[in-house]
């Protein structure tokens, strides 16, 4: 009996931690699809302001690029906010607005934008079919 109580633990175990590393890639994957259209809207923008290129916000952003840019970011960028708009019946896009506040108090700057249905968060597609909802907000943030 003691070895059955034992796999049997040791299987629960297995399970509970493939269930976790599998909604863990998921969770970061979902990240990624907003960051790229976080990246689409600003990247040029930032790069004006910080005064390089837009590759090297792109890769400072992603985390391949210098750290001593990423940190310039961070003090630049105060908040971002995108808002997506469901798609409207018989339209595969929906309407996007990324918002980005930078560190001086009123200096906003917006982008306006279409997103194709499966270039969105697979997290807001599934708000948008299971919540019935009209607009969803995301907050994004630079991470160290």
């Amino acid at each position: 009996m003691s070895l059955w109580l034992w796999t049997a633990i040791g299987v629960t175990v297995a399970g509970v931690l493939v269930a976790w590393r599998r909604r863990l890639r998921t969770a970061g994957s979902q990240e990624g699809d907003l960051t790229s259209i976080v990246l689409e809207a600003m990247a040029e923008e930032w790069a004006a302001r910080t005064d390089t290129r837009t590759g090297e916000i792109r890769a400072a952003v992603l985390g391949t690029g210098a750290p001593e840019l990423r940190t310039r970011l961070r003090a630049v960028v105060r908040e971002v906010e995108v808002v997506f708009t469901k798609p409207q019946t018989g339209r595969s896009d929906a309407h996007t607005v990324v918002r980005c506040t930078f560190g001086h108090p009123g200096s906003t700057l917006q982008a306006e934008t279409a997103t194709s249905w499966d270039d969105l968060p697979a997290s807001v597609r599934r708000e948008f079919i299971r919540q019935d909802l009209e607009v969803i907000r995301r907050r994004w943030i630079l991470t160290s």
